[in-house]
């Protein structure tokens, strides 16, 4: 077994490296810059389709971990990660959204970050998370979308609740650890296939 991490710097892809090269597993890193760069790693830019395709090689599914940015490179990314995993016969891609793209529980017609639930004023990141939910609704892979709640810097637990499609009543928060450990066991062993992953403590 051998994914392509993208997004391996990141608070979150940190911990889902490790966590995969504890399981024995060295996943093929997607790196953008350089300095970054060391053994089994690809360079290049995740929203452009001959480089995205060229990282693939040799892979067996894909793990996301891309932060928004806020100049769109999460969608137009993920876009090419779509577009490149059908044309290459590839289906498991776990990828790490928010929980303002669950459904909200006080109004079940709407996403949380559309709704009263939300306690954010700029909603940015959570439209662009929406997009490649919408995206991958449409694609015929096997994804996965883990949703934290607010993201903290703690320990991991190991212990933490979860719930298709909704976030767990009165969640707040999860650490970056547990989120990444989230994904690695979704990954590993097939779980919440086409789901949406609501996460929190």
């Amino acid at each position: 077994m051998k994914p392509l991490l993208i997004g391996s710097t990141g608070n979150t892809g940190q911990y889902i490296r490790r966590f995969l090269v504890e399981q024995g597993i060295h996943p093929k890193l997607f790196v953008r810059s350089p300095e970054q760069a060391e053994p089994e790693c690809y360079i290049g830019d995740v929203r452009k389709e001959q480089d995205v395709l060229e990282a693939m090689t040799g892979v067996d599914g894909v793990i996301c971990s891309l932060n928004t940015e806020g100049n769109g490179t999460l969608i137009s990314g993920l876009e090419q990660v779509i577009a490149a995993m059908q044309k290459l016969k590839l289906s498991r891609l776990v990828t790490i959204g928010t929980a303002g793209i669950l459904q909200s529980e006080l109004q079940p017609e709407l996403l949380r970050y559309q709704s009263i639930e939300n306690k954010r004023v700029n909603h940015d990141a959570a439209k662009e998370h929406e997009q490649v939910y919408l995206a991958l609704a449409k694609s015929d892979l096997d994804w996965t979308i883990i949703c934290p709640t607010r993201l903290v810097h703690l320990e991991l637990k190991g212990a933490y609740r979860v719930q298709k499609d909704v976030l767990p009543s009165g969640g707040s928060q999860i650490s970056f650890a547990d989120t990444a450990e989230l994904a690695v066991s979704a990954y590993l062993n097939g779980t919440f296939v086409r789901e949406r992953v609501g996460i929190c403590y």
